[in-house]
Protein backbone atom coordinates (compact mmCIF):
# COMPACT_ATOMS: atom_id res chain seq x y z
CA UNK A 1 0.00 0.00 0.00
CA UNK A 2 1.12 3.84 -0.68
CA UNK A 3 1.99 5.53 1.96
CA UNK A 4 0.62 8.80 2.96
CA UNK A 5 2.87 11.55 1.38
CA UNK A 6 2.90 14.83 3.59
CA UNK A 7 3.95 18.28 3.22
CA UNK A 8 5.46 20.07 5.94
CA UNK A 9 4.86 23.67 6.31
CA UNK A 10 6.97 25.21 9.45
CA UNK A 11 9.06 28.15 10.26
CA UNK A 12 10.83 26.45 13.22
CA UNK A 13 13.87 24.44 11.50
CA UNK A 14 14.18 22.53 14.42
CA UNK A 15 10.40 21.42 14.55
CA UNK A 16 10.18 21.09 10.93
CA UNK A 17 13.13 18.29 10.86
CA UNK A 18 12.06 16.67 13.99
CA UNK A 19 8.24 16.30 12.63
CA UNK A 20 9.64 14.83 9.26
CA UNK A 21 12.24 12.32 10.96
CA UNK A 22 9.46 11.00 13.38
CA UNK A 23 6.81 10.63 10.23
CA UNK A 24 9.19 9.22 8.22
CA UNK A 25 9.39 6.54 11.17
CA UNK A 26 6.04 5.97 11.15
CA UNK A 27 5.94 5.29 7.81
CA UNK A 28 4.85 8.59 6.16
CA UNK A 29 6.58 10.05 2.75
CA UNK A 30 7.32 13.34 3.60
CA UNK A 31 7.63 15.03 -0.12
CA UNK A 32 8.91 18.38 0.93
CA UNK A 33 9.02 21.50 3.69
CA UNK A 34 8.69 24.72 3.88
CA UNK A 35 9.38 28.06 6.08
CA UNK A 36 7.56 30.54 4.24
CA UNK A 37 3.63 30.40 2.48
CA UNK A 38 4.75 31.34 -1.21
CA UNK A 39 7.61 28.77 -1.54
CA UNK A 40 4.74 26.22 0.04
CA UNK A 41 2.57 27.08 -3.02
CA UNK A 42 5.30 27.46 -5.67
CA UNK A 43 7.19 23.68 -4.35
CA UNK A 44 3.25 22.12 -4.17
CA UNK A 45 2.34 23.24 -7.74
CA UNK A 46 5.53 21.43 -8.85
CA UNK A 47 4.87 18.51 -7.16
CA UNK A 48 1.60 18.59 -8.27
CA UNK A 49 3.23 19.30 -12.32
CA UNK A 50 4.63 15.81 -11.43
CA UNK A 51 2.08 13.77 -10.47
CA UNK A 52 3.33 13.37 -6.83
CA UNK A 53 0.76 16.21 -5.73
CA UNK A 54 0.74 16.13 -0.97
CA UNK A 55 -2.39 14.12 0.56
CA UNK A 56 -1.71 16.35 3.32
CA UNK A 57 -0.15 19.44 4.22
CA UNK A 58 1.10 20.25 8.05
CA UNK A 59 0.30 23.88 7.98
CA UNK A 60 2.12 26.12 10.95
CA UNK A 61 -0.68 29.06 11.33
CA UNK A 62 1.76 31.79 12.38
CA UNK A 63 4.22 32.16 9.36
CA UNK A 64 6.75 34.97 9.01
CA UNK A 65 6.36 36.46 5.32
CA UNK A 66 3.54 38.02 3.74
CA UNK A 67 1.49 35.12 3.64
CA UNK A 68 1.07 33.50 7.14
CA UNK A 69 -0.56 29.50 6.97
CA UNK A 70 -4.35 31.21 7.05
CA UNK A 71 -3.64 32.50 4.34
CA UNK A 72 -1.62 29.90 2.53
CA UNK A 73 -3.66 27.07 3.24
CA UNK A 74 -6.95 29.49 1.24
CA UNK A 75 -4.52 29.29 -1.71
CA UNK A 76 -4.34 25.86 -1.20
CA UNK A 77 -7.37 24.60 -1.14
CA UNK A 78 -8.36 26.92 -4.09
CA UNK A 79 -5.66 25.09 -6.12
CA UNK A 80 -4.95 21.84 -4.70
CA UNK A 81 -6.64 18.61 -3.17
CA UNK A 82 -4.60 18.49 0.19
CA UNK A 83 -6.24 18.15 3.74
CA UNK A 84 -4.67 20.61 5.67
CA UNK A 85 -3.82 20.24 9.28
CA UNK A 86 -3.17 23.23 11.07
CA UNK A 87 -0.18 23.54 13.49
CA UNK A 88 -0.30 26.22 16.27
CA UNK A 89 0.91 26.79 19.98
CA UNK A 90 -2.16 28.73 20.53
CA UNK A 91 -5.86 27.83 21.18
CA UNK A 92 -7.65 31.11 20.97
CA UNK A 93 -10.91 31.79 19.50
CA UNK A 94 -9.65 34.46 16.97
CA UNK A 95 -7.27 31.68 15.36
CA UNK A 96 -10.12 29.12 15.39
CA UNK A 97 -12.80 31.65 14.10
CA UNK A 98 -10.06 32.42 11.39
CA UNK A 99 -9.09 29.25 10.24
CA UNK A 100 -12.10 27.21 10.73
CA UNK A 101 -13.51 28.79 7.63
CA UNK A 102 -10.47 26.97 5.69
CA UNK A 103 -12.37 23.45 6.65
CA UNK A 104 -9.19 22.24 7.93
CA UNK A 105 -9.21 18.11 8.39
CA UNK A 106 -7.56 19.07 11.68
CA UNK A 107 -5.36 20.92 14.31
CA UNK A 108 -2.41 20.06 15.65
CA UNK A 109 -1.31 21.57 19.24
CA UNK A 110 2.75 22.60 19.60
CA UNK A 111 4.13 20.66 21.59
CA UNK A 112 3.44 17.85 19.29
CA UNK A 113 2.56 14.58 20.25
CA UNK A 114 3.24 12.08 17.99
CA UNK A 115 0.57 9.79 18.38
CA UNK A 116 -2.26 11.92 18.22
CA UNK A 117 -1.05 13.29 14.85
CA UNK A 118 -0.56 9.96 13.53
CA UNK A 119 -4.25 9.47 13.65
CA UNK A 120 -5.05 13.21 12.97
CA UNK A 121 -3.43 12.25 9.63
CA UNK A 122 -4.77 8.88 9.23
CA UNK A 123 -8.03 10.28 9.76
CA UNK A 124 -8.15 13.80 7.06
CA UNK A 125 -6.39 10.99 4.51
CA UNK A 126 -9.67 8.89 5.08
CA UNK A 127 -11.74 11.38 4.77
CA UNK A 128 -9.52 13.28 1.76
CA UNK A 129 -9.70 10.36 -0.39
CA UNK A 130 -14.19 10.07 0.59
CA UNK A 131 -14.24 13.51 -0.03
CA UNK A 132 -12.35 12.83 -3.91
CA UNK A 133 -14.54 9.77 -4.92
CA UNK A 134 -17.59 11.99 -3.65
CA UNK A 135 -16.44 14.71 -6.17
CA UNK A 136 -15.79 12.13 -9.14
CA UNK A 137 -18.91 10.15 -8.62
CA UNK A 138 -20.59 13.87 -8.40
CA UNK A 139 -18.79 14.53 -11.71
CA UNK A 140 -19.94 11.69 -13.37
CA UNK A 141 -23.69 11.56 -12.23
CA UNK A 142 -23.72 14.84 -14.00
CA UNK A 143 -22.15 13.87 -16.99
CA UNK A 144 -23.99 11.26 -17.21
CA UNK A 145 -27.38 13.18 -16.41
CA UNK A 146 -26.31 15.67 -18.98
CA UNK A 147 -25.78 13.27 -21.47
CA UNK A 148 -29.25 11.86 -20.77
CA UNK A 149 -30.68 15.42 -20.66
CA UNK A 150 -29.04 15.69 -24.31
CA UNK A 151 -30.48 12.42 -25.58
CA UNK A 152 -33.94 13.54 -24.18
CA UNK A 153 -33.58 17.21 -26.22
CA UNK A 154 -32.81 15.29 -29.09
CA UNK A 155 -35.23 13.27 -28.83
CA UNK A 156 -38.09 15.36 -28.45
CA UNK A 157 -36.69 17.52 -31.17
CA UNK A 158 -37.25 14.16 -33.03
CA UNK A 159 -40.56 13.81 -31.95
CA UNK A 160 -41.47 17.46 -33.02
CA UNK A 161 -40.07 17.27 -36.19
CA UNK A 162 -42.40 13.96 -36.93
CA UNK A 163 -45.24 15.77 -35.03
CA UNK A 164 -45.27 18.37 -37.21
CA UNK A 165 -44.52 17.13 -40.40
CA UNK A 166 -47.19 14.08 -40.50
CA UNK A 167 -49.81 14.46 -42.74
CA UNK A 168 -52.23 14.01 -39.36
CA UNK A 169 -53.41 16.26 -37.18
CA UNK A 170 -52.94 15.29 -33.34
CA UNK A 171 -54.75 17.12 -30.57
CA UNK A 172 -54.78 16.41 -26.71
CA UNK A 173 -57.65 17.45 -25.13
CA UNK A 174 -58.12 17.74 -21.16
CA UNK A 175 -60.65 19.46 -18.84
CA UNK A 176 -62.14 20.60 -21.93
CA UNK A 177 -59.37 22.43 -22.96
CA UNK A 178 -56.95 22.22 -25.99
CA UNK A 179 -53.29 20.96 -24.32
CA UNK A 180 -51.06 20.12 -27.33
CA UNK A 181 -51.41 20.31 -31.11
CA UNK A 182 -49.17 19.91 -33.90
CA UNK A 183 -49.12 22.46 -36.81
CA UNK A 184 -51.16 20.53 -38.97
CA UNK A 185 -54.36 20.22 -36.98
CA UNK A 186 -54.85 23.99 -37.41
CA UNK A 187 -54.45 23.26 -40.94
CA UNK A 188 -57.06 20.56 -41.16
CA UNK A 189 -60.05 23.03 -39.80
CA UNK A 190 -58.95 26.15 -41.18
CA UNK A 191 -57.65 27.85 -38.19
CA UNK A 192 -54.03 29.74 -37.73
CA UNK A 193 -52.10 28.08 -34.94
CA UNK A 194 -53.23 31.10 -32.34
CA UNK A 195 -56.97 30.66 -32.85
CA UNK A 196 -56.73 26.79 -33.22
CA UNK A 197 -55.48 26.78 -29.29
CA UNK A 198 -58.11 29.01 -28.19
CA UNK A 199 -60.60 26.65 -28.71
CA UNK A 200 -62.27 24.39 -26.58
CA UNK A 201 -63.83 20.70 -27.47
CA UNK A 202 -67.07 21.93 -27.83
CA UNK A 203 -66.17 24.46 -30.29
CA UNK A 204 -65.17 22.03 -32.43
CA UNK A 205 -67.50 20.38 -32.16
CA UNK A 206 -69.62 22.72 -33.52
CA UNK A 207 -67.64 22.95 -36.53
CA UNK A 208 -68.77 19.51 -37.18
CA UNK A 209 -71.65 19.24 -39.96
CA UNK A 210 -74.87 18.87 -37.84
CA UNK A 211 -75.86 15.75 -39.61
CA UNK A 212 -73.02 13.85 -37.88
CA UNK A 213 -72.44 15.79 -34.89
CA UNK A 214 -74.65 13.43 -32.80
CA UNK A 215 -72.85 10.33 -33.59
CA UNK A 216 -69.39 12.09 -32.62
CA UNK A 217 -70.33 13.46 -29.60
CA UNK A 218 -71.81 10.18 -28.67
CA UNK A 219 -68.40 8.55 -29.25
CA UNK A 220 -66.53 11.61 -27.45
CA UNK A 221 -68.60 11.06 -24.29
CA UNK A 222 -68.32 7.04 -24.15
CA UNK A 223 -64.79 7.72 -23.83
CA UNK A 224 -64.79 10.27 -21.63
CA UNK A 225 -66.85 8.41 -19.30
CA UNK A 226 -64.68 5.88 -19.68
CA UNK A 227 -67.79 3.60 -20.69
CA UNK A 228 -65.65 2.48 -24.18
CA UNK A 229 -62.42 2.60 -23.24
CA UNK A 230 -61.19 1.59 -27.02
CA UNK A 231 -60.08 3.25 -29.73
CA UNK A 232 -63.04 4.77 -31.79
CA UNK A 233 -62.72 5.63 -35.84
CA UNK A 234 -65.03 7.22 -37.55
CA UNK A 235 -65.30 9.66 -40.69
CA UNK A 236 -67.35 12.95 -40.42
CA UNK A 237 -67.96 16.03 -42.44
CA UNK A 238 -66.98 19.58 -41.02
CA UNK A 239 -67.54 22.90 -41.65
CA UNK A 240 -64.53 24.74 -42.31
CA UNK A 241 -64.24 28.60 -41.86
CA UNK A 242 -64.54 28.90 -45.35
CA UNK A 243 -67.17 27.66 -45.29
CA UNK A 244 -66.66 24.71 -47.43
CA UNK A 245 -67.43 20.85 -46.56
CA UNK A 246 -64.08 18.83 -45.90
CA UNK A 247 -64.24 14.90 -44.91
CA UNK A 248 -62.44 13.73 -42.08
CA UNK A 249 -61.19 10.32 -40.55
CA UNK A 250 -60.90 10.40 -36.95
CA UNK A 251 -59.56 8.07 -34.46
CA UNK A 252 -59.33 9.14 -30.73
CA UNK A 253 -59.24 7.67 -27.31
CA UNK A 254 -58.47 8.10 -23.81
CA UNK A 255 -54.77 8.49 -22.63
CA UNK A 256 -52.85 9.52 -19.13
CA UNK A 257 -51.38 12.91 -19.95
CA UNK A 258 -49.30 14.62 -17.27
CA UNK A 259 -50.97 12.01 -14.78
CA UNK A 260 -53.87 13.16 -15.69
CA UNK A 261 -57.26 11.49 -18.24
CA UNK A 262 -57.10 13.22 -21.59
CA UNK A 263 -58.61 12.56 -24.82
CA UNK A 264 -56.48 12.32 -27.67
CA UNK A 265 -57.53 12.69 -31.44
CA UNK A 266 -55.97 12.09 -34.76
CA UNK A 267 -57.55 13.95 -37.57
CA UNK A 268 -56.63 12.55 -41.48
CA UNK A 269 -58.44 15.17 -44.39
CA UNK A 270 -59.90 12.80 -47.10
CA UNK A 271 -61.51 15.39 -48.62
CA UNK A 272 -60.10 14.46 -52.21
CA UNK A 273 -60.40 10.69 -51.61
CA UNK A 274 -64.26 11.32 -51.25
CA UNK A 275 -64.75 13.79 -53.67
CA UNK A 276 -63.11 11.25 -56.68
CA UNK A 277 -65.38 8.41 -55.84
CA UNK A 278 -68.48 10.01 -54.75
Amino acid sequence: MKPISIYIVEDELLISASLKSQLNNFGYEVCGSASRGETCLSEILELSERGREPEIVLMDIHLRGDLDGIETAKRINEQFNCAIIFLTGQSSKEVYDRSFKIKPFGYLLKPIDMEQTKMTIEIASYQRNLEIENKQYQKTLETLLEKRSEENREMMALNHTISDNVLIGITIWQNDQLVFFNNRAPEIFGYSAEGFSALSLMDLMNAVHPSDRGELSSRIHACLDRINLDPQRIQIRTLATTEKIKYLDISFRMIDYKGFPALTAGFIDISDYRNQND
